[in-house]
């Protein structure tokens, strides 16, 4: 992304951001079938606890990838 133009920048926040959205509830229906002690004992619990470990890495990472677009968009200037 090193020689974008502030449009194609714009084109390249816009394609992050609607990933992000598309892939946000990636892991919710699982978080919620774990909420529900779809499974359970010990392999059950290590997976609830693995599988929202997951879930908050995805979004955190999801999260960045937006900011640092919309940053490098922020900071391409204008031109005439």
């Amino acid at each position: 992304m090193a020689d974008l133009d502030r449009q194609a920048m714009r084109a390249v926040a816009e394609r992050i951001q609607r990933l992000s959205d598309d892939h946000w509830w990636a892991l919710d229906s699982s978080c919620r079938l774990m909420e529900n002690d779809a499974w359970v004992g010990p392999t059950g619990a290590r997976f609830g606890t693995q599988v929202h470990a997951d879930q908050r890495e995805l979004r955190d990472m999801l999260t960045q990838a937006v900011h640092t677009a919309n940053q490098k968009l922020a900071s391409l200037p204008d031109k005439p």
